[in-house]
């Protein structure tokens, strides 16, 4: 058991490549609640292009009178004399059919509405994969730099175990004070406590992108493949301003407006229905007459309606929704602008990143020639333990100076796509790794 155990730890610990995290994002619990509320628009949609077809009520209901109906007739010359009308037990049933012709065009306007309700909560959790994508880019990034931040620590650690050990000798034989293996001791430790400390960070950052997934994460990889893909600043701008699906939901906000709009005047407009009812009474639930009245009450007819005078309520609600239609458009076109400054200031950062990178790819290079002759260099007595203490940390710093840049550079290119929309990032970014 135990041998299985150590088999199977290794494939349980393993990394997770960022695309298989981006994947895992589809069916992560956070998105839950947004797909019960796009099938929620979905069935309100469904429900609001119902009021096109007729509806159909049945009707049953039943009276005890407590006195007999009867008529008087009032004849000159002759006594008043009364005569039964009704009976005391009455029972009517029905079924009637309304079907509207015209509603001012409310109907069309209340299912257009829905409509653009269902594809705004479709378009909601779109956007929610995509800043929930965007979230999870940030933390996998992270977790990629803390990662080989800590394998460029620990490299430093065993450099410096050798260097304290080659100092422990040389103390011993007298050839150096001991100020100087104490020195290089202690940075030793301020090594380790720096390992323990990015790990504690990394972990952390695990365990949110863990509860973004909804699966355990150990450890995140990133593709190098996507490091050297080309962005095309003009194309991505204008795909995020089409189809990036927040400006598609305003736009959706938009047109809920115009719909809200063509519902207040529907209000100005007569509303014009045909409806037809069969109906019979009677003295029992045969619903066969009462002897009086006929028993079949059936019948056809049109009702039609149109307020001439509401207090000026209904020209106030279209002059209403026409301004809500004229702030969800201003706010749209802002939203635009606004989106195209962030992806432009972007594509700044994106470049200030890889000129950054360069310099610290050089810088490493440099620090790591150093590094070697200060190592050459203390061996021979010719350079202090402090000096050389330093070069190691230096040398360290410059790797994980290196990492945290490429870590930026994967982690903006990510976030431009995704910038884009989703769309954009599958077919651009992520089809690439």
């Amino acid at each position: 058991m135990k041998r299985l155990l150590l088999l199977a730890l290794p494939a349980i610990l393993s990394a997770q490549n960022y695309f298989d995290i981006i994947k895992s994002i589809d069916k992560s619990p956070a998105l839950k609640s947004a797909l019960h509320l796009k099938e929620a628009a979905s069935f309100t949609f469904e429900a609001a292009r119902g009021k096109r077809l007729p509806t159909i009520d049945a009707y049953l209901s039943a009276a005890w009178l407590k006195d007999t109906p009867t008529v008087t007739f009032r004849i000159p010359g002759a006594p008043e004399t009364e005569a039964p009308m009704g009976t005391k037990r009455n029972f009517v049933g029905s079924l009637k059919l309304t079907y509207p012709i015209f509603t001012g065009y409310a109907i069309s306007a209340v299912i257009d509405k829905a409509e653009l309700e269902q594809k705004k909560a479709e378009l909601a959790l779109l956007d929610l994969k995509r800043n929930l994508y965007l979230e999870a880019t940030k933390l996998a990034g992270e977790c990629y730099t803390l990662k080989m931040r800590i394998e460029a620590e620990r490299e430093a650690k065993k450099a410096m175990q050798k260097a304290y050990e080659k100092a422990k000798g040389l103390y011993e034989q007298g050839l150096i004070p001991p100020a100087d293996l104490y020195n290089i001791e202690a940075k030793l430790y301020a090594v380790e406590a720096q390992i323990s400390d990015s790990k504690s960070q990394k972990d952390q950052l695990l365990n949110s992108l863990s509860y973004l997934t909804g699966k355990r994460v150990d450890s995140v990889d990133l593709s190098t493949d996507a490091f050297s893909i080309d962005l095309d600043r003009e194309s991505l701008i204008k795909e995020a301003l089409k189809n990036r699906e927040d400006i598609k939901s305003l736009e959706s906000l938009l047109k809920i407006s115009k719909s809200e709009e063509l519902l207040a005047k529907s209000s100005l407009y007569p509303t014009v229905a045909i409806t037809a009812e069969l109906k019979r009474r009677g003295d029992t639930l045969s619903l066969n007459g009462d002897g009086f009245t006929n028993a079949d009450q059936s019948y056809i007819g049109a009702l039609a309606k149109w307020n001439i005078f509401s207090g000026f309520a209904d020209s106030n609600m279209v002059e209403a929704a026409r301004r809500k239609t004229l702030a969800a458009s201003s706010a749209l076109s802002d939203y635009k602008r606004r989106v195209k400054i962030e992806l432009e200031n972007s594509f700044l950062k994106l470049n200030s990143i890889f000129s950054r990178l360069q310099s610290a790819k050089m810088e490493l290079k440099a620090r790591s020639a150093y590094c070697d002759l200060t190592k050459g260099r203390f061996e021979n007595q010719l350079a202090s333990a402090d000096e050389l203490s330093r070069s190691i940390a230096d040398l360290a710093e410059a790797k994980a100076k290196v990492f945290i840049l490429e870590g930026s550079l994967f982690t903006v290119k990510a976030t431009i796509f995704l910038m884009a929309g989703i769309e954009s990032f599958k077919k651009g970014f992520a089809a690439k790794r």
